[in-house]
């Protein structure tokens, strides 16, 4: 039988994916596969650094730094690449992970598709 969890990530359309304080994918759903043209499986355990050009990494990872430092959700814009060569904009919410303690263990993301980039 699927989790309550599980269950809840299949259905959501938006890419939704959670990351350890080292940057490290912990989870996501299919649609943050899709983004990244693998399977969940493939993806834990990578970095930004893994998936994208220097350069994008570098940017999230500095959208990361800056939420964790500040200890509350942020929203920013993200430009993107599909494996497809598609560009597309994403607003993406990011927010602490904390434990059962409230201790920051992580960064949840959830990024809804909101235009092609502007050039």
């Amino acid at each position: 039988m699927i989790s309550l969890e599980a269950a809840v990530l299949a259905s959501i359309d938006d890419i939704v994916f959670a990351k350890d304080l080292e940057g490290r994918y912990i989870s996501g759903n299919a649609a943050w596969a899709r983004l990244l043209g693998r399977r969940v499986g493939e993806l834990i355990g990578c970095t930004d650094a893994d998936l994208f050009p220097a350069e994008v990494a570098a940017g999230f990872r500095r959208h990361d730094e800056a939420m964790l430092a500040g200890g509350i959700a942020t929203m920013n814009e993200e430009a993107v690449q599909f494996p497809d060569g598609r560009h597309a904009l994403l607003e993406t919410r990011k927010c602490p992970l904390r434990d059962d303690a409230g201790a920051v263990i992580g960064l949840v993301g959830v990024c809804r598709e909101i235009a092609a980039p502007r050039r």
